[in-house]
């Protein structure tokens, strides 16, 4: 079973934000399109769990398997890590999880705070409305909830799109503010909030499904990698705050708008926009509570903003350019040429 307060995986903002450009307001550079009907609904496998374990038959493991499949298997072996799915040990393992008093506590406060989730249900349908939209053949998931004891916060699979409900119960939550602050410092807390579901999640499809592989790669074409995503995360929610996007808050964000040619001129001065030293990259693109090498201002993973903003500027000159085209383009030199940073 799973170690209390342990996070063994894909951190929800990386996992995974009132900006008066792109990204959050103003006028986008991709106009908005209507969302395809998707029919999209929220399955509570967390709710199914907690519920089932009471039952006395103790079969209710193989009739959670028999409705959500191959995900419940990865559920109970990899985020759980209880037993395996045809182990019959594992209904025990399940009854301990669902019957110990800070998960069941963390379970009614999930309940409480997200209640039938109605709105994030619509924000899901909206945002992959939007992608079927821009993406014809693009593949709507399946959309499942589970409590992971704080294990994982989205996990995509090839079909499902999972989310750990306990991710976005409130930063002021007693639960939240009790994990230990060496696995969970404050700034991934403070984003624990039931506004960050829907752009978390739907940020974790895209980052799986539609990012570039660019291991090997100069810092260049990482940025153009993730800003990418970001854009099109941006074309998806685009009335939902950049902050909750990007996983800043707004002050980290307005700081990036006053700083962006600081941040830019830095990149070149320094010459490390084709360094492949994963260092650099590393430096850019991951998470935490700033970015190493700038003032504390700022936020950490810069490089998805300012790859945003890369992408950002080639569209507004590039307006006929499609996501579709735009994704098929492996140039970044191509997009790089615009970005005009003052």
């Amino acid at each position: 079973m799973m170690a209390k307060g342990k996070s063994s995986a894909v951190p929800v903002a990386a996992i995974v934000t009132l900006a008066a450009w792109g990204c959050g307001g103003g006028q986008k550079p991709v106009p908005a399109l209507d969302p395809v009907d998707t029919n999209i609904r929220i399955e509570r496998l967390d709710q199914d769990l907690f519920r089932a374990a009471n039952d006395p038959g103790g079969n209710f493991s193989l009739k959670l398997y028999a409705h959500y499949g191959a995900f419940y298997k990865l559920y109970v072996e990899q985020v759980l890590q209880a037993a395996a799915y045809n182990d019959p040990r594992l209904p025990m393992a399940l009854i301990q999880f669902t019957h110990d008093p800070d998960w069941s506590r963390l379970q009614q406060l999930a309940d409480s705070m997200l209640g039938s989730m109605q709105e994030q249900e619509q924000g899901f349908n909206e945002a992959f409305g939007r992608l079927k939209a821009h993406f014809p053949d693009s593949l709507i998931p399946r959309i499942i909830a589970y409590n992971s004891g704080f294990n994982y916060g989205v996990l995509p699979t090839d079909s499902v799109l999972g989310f750990g409900v306990e991710w976005f119960v409130g930063k002021e939550s007693p639960v939240v503010q009790y994990l230990s602050p060496e696995m969970f410092p404050q700034y991934r807390k403070d984003r624990m909030r039931p506004e960050m579901l829907v752009p978390s999640v739907v940020k974790g499809w895209l980052q799986v499904h539609y990012a570039r592989d660019v291991r090997g790669e100069d810092l260049l074409a990482n940025l153009v990698a993730v800003g990418k995503v970001m854009a099109l995360l941006d074309a998806l929610l685009p009335e939902t705050d950049a902050s909750l996007k990007f996983a800043f808050t707004p002050a980290q964000l307005k700081w990036c708008e006053e700083n962006e040619f600081n941040i830019w001129r830095e990149l070149v001065a320094k010459e490390q926009l084709y360094s492949k030293d994963p260092k650099v990259i590393d430096r850019l693109l991951n998470d935490g509570p700033f970015t190493p090498g700038m003032p504390r201002e700022s936020p950490g993973h810069i490089g998805e903003w300012i790859g945003f903003r890369m992408v950002e500027s080639y569209l507004r000159a590039n307006p006929k350019v499609t996501f579709a085209e735009l994704f098929a383009m492996h140039e970044p030199q191509a997009i790089l040429k615009y970005y005009k940073p003052r």
